[in-house]
């Protein structure tokens, strides 16, 4: 089992700003506040560099956790 943390937790861990992970990953500030707000999900593409750049499992995302009911 993953740890379960927010991403703007994630980001605030590694002592990074939003506008430094936004350049870092060369998306808009606005659409990098939309995904840490849950409000869009990233692309797949996307979600790896912000992973990568926080050093965190894809996994370990709150905002990014299926919301499907098992069946």
């Amino acid at each position: 089992m993953f740890p379960i943390k927010k991403l703007s937790e994630a980001r605030n861990d590694k002592g990074l700003t939003q506008e430094q992970v936004c350049r870092a990953i060369n998306i808009s500030l606005k659409h990098y506040q939309y995904i840490e707000q849950g409000i869009i999900s990233p692309t797949v593409n996307i979600a790896l560099h912000i992973c990568e750049l926080l050093d965190v499992d894809p996994r370990e995302i709150e905002e990014w956790k299926d919301r499907r009911k098992p069946e």
